[in-house]
């Protein structure tokens, strides 16, 4: 069995659970450099569990339908790829920017893939209640279970700096949210874009 430190939680990346791993070691060196081969082999996979790694394209997680003046954004809670669960799609403390022109329908599907209960819900800075009750996962405070999804539609119409983070206590002043930009409809965004811009 392998363990990842993540944030302030104790992951488990791999665990054997075949009856020949628990049995007593026979074979003498040879039984040694076999078990010595099974650890190395079950380091974490950075897709499956806990470990250091590269973020996604961001781009990757958005669907724009400029006819409709629509798009569906994919954020996923506790992204796998890095070493700290507190994130979405692999960005924590704001490295993730959805920018939004005024006017635009924005569905949020919510993939909880974390080891910990989140949710992701629109709220305005200085504020840790969603802005609109509609506009977030449901139960914001308990949060989706590991494993969950949930989706809800906003349409923002005021220009300002807001922010999608999940509400479980004590997450979003662990980096669990997002940065949100809303945009005058007149301006240079003509679509919904998400990035994550050079540090």
């Amino acid at each position: 069995m392998h363990t990842a430190k993540i944030g302030n939680e104790m992951a488990i990346c791999c665990q054997t659970s075949s009856r020949s791993h628990h049995a007593r070691m026979r074979g003498g060196v040879l039984g040694v450099w076999l078990m010595l081969a099974i650890v190395v082999l079950a380091a974490c996979d950075p897709l499956q569990g806990s470990g250091t790694g590269t973020p996604p394209d961001p781009s990757k997680y958005i669907k724009v339908d400029a006819a409709s003046h629509s798009a569906i954004v994919t954020l996923i809670a506790g992204y796998p790829a890095t070493d700290f669960q507190f994130n979405y799609d692999g960005y924590g403390n704001g490295a993730l920017v959805l920018t939004v022109p005024a006017g635009w329908s924005v569905t949020i599907q919510c993939e909880n893939r974390g080891t910990v209960p989140n949710s992701c819900a629109v709220v305005s800075n200085n504020s840790s209640t969603p802005i609109d009750p509609s506009w977030t996962t449901p139960d914001p405070g308990r949060g989706l279970d590991p494993g969950q999804s949930a989706s809800f539609a906003f349409t923002p119409d005021q220009p300002g700096g807001y922010r999608i983070a999940s509400l479980v206590d004590g997450h979003e002043a662990s980096g669990m949210w997002a940065d949100l930009e809303v945009v005058g409809s007149g301006g240079k965004v003509k679509s919904p874009t998400l990035y994550a811009p050079p540090s």
